[in-house]
């Protein structure tokens, strides 16, 4: 919409309303003549700012550029606070319900897993369920606020046995190169895995507490899938508290080789 157009040859005013999608209207003032201006004005941005345009007058008189007015106002100090922290805590609460992150203190899933290393894991949504040869976080089988990392090897109705220290599942041999030391996960009676349950063991069969010992894994205490490790930090020492990814030791411990933290980064768990 234009308005108020003059009709002085040396000055001429017009102004034009600029629609902008899903927000007020953009003000714009054209003034013509030996000191053509162009003014803008965003409700939004709150700001105002002068331009000077060509004109096809003589302007050697005219200021220079450089002296040509801008004026802008600022948001109030309560927007400028509140607006950031909104926006910080919606991300947050978004990559809350997305991920979480663990920190391993055990080798029991060595060399998969080390201790130090801060996992991501994604929780299992909507019908999306455990895979054999995932490494997923449950709740331990003796207490629920202990948190335990382990491999799924079989699914609801697998059969599950060992030959010569070999998996097997439903009659095959289960490749396994993700563990160090071949045919070494002792005897496994055979067994059918129930409805809604799995069949989990540690990478670190020599030091691992896991469905050998204490059954099988009902679905119920999955937390999540472990996908990446975020970056390492080194050994430590778990404590049992929230947020750690703990494996009960195992009489006979054995660890293997822990790679430096700085191969670590980033790097996908399969």
């Amino acid at each position: 919409m234009l308005t108020g157009l003059g009709m002085c040859g040396c000055r001429m005013c017009c102004r034009a309303r600029l629609p902008v999608a899903g927000k007020e209207n953009v003000e714009c003032s054209v003034l013509n003549g030996p000191r053509a201006r162009l003014f803008i004005q965003h409700p939004i941005l709150n700001i105002q700012h002068y331009l000077r345009l060509p004109t096809t007058t003589d302007s050697r008189n005219d200021p220079p550029l450089s002296a040509v007015p801008i004026r802008v106002t600022h948001k109030s100090a309560f927007r400028l606070v509140l607006e950031p922290l909104a926006i910080a805590l919606v991300l947050a609460l978004g990559v809350r319900a997305a991920l979480r992150l663990y920190v391993i203190p055990s080798s029991s899933m060595a060399p998969t897993l080390v201790p130090g290393d801060h996992i991501v894991v994604t929780p299992y949504r909507f019908s999306v369920r455990p895979q054999r040869g995932d490494v997923i976080v449950f709740r331990s089988m003796w207490a629920s606020d202990e948190l335990m990392v382990k491999r799924v090897i079989g699914t609801p109705g697998d059969l599950v046995e060992t030959r010569g220290g070999r998996v097997i599942v439903s009659g095959h041999a289960l490749p396994e190169a993700y563990i160090a030391a071949q045919a070494a996960t002792g005897i496994i009676s055979p067994q059918i895995v129930p409805s809604d349950c799995y069949f989990v063991l540690g990478d670190n069969r020599a030091g691992s507490l896991d469905s050998r010992s204490w059954g099988v894994l009902p679905r119920d205490r999955i937390m999540g899938r472990a996908r990446m490790v975020l970056w390492s930090s080194g050994p430590r020492v778990g404590n049992g508290e929230w947020g750690v990814a703990t494996a009960s030791p195992s009489p006979a411990s054995s660890t293997p080789h822990t790679p430096h933290p700085t191969s670590r980064f980033f790097k996908p768990i399969q």
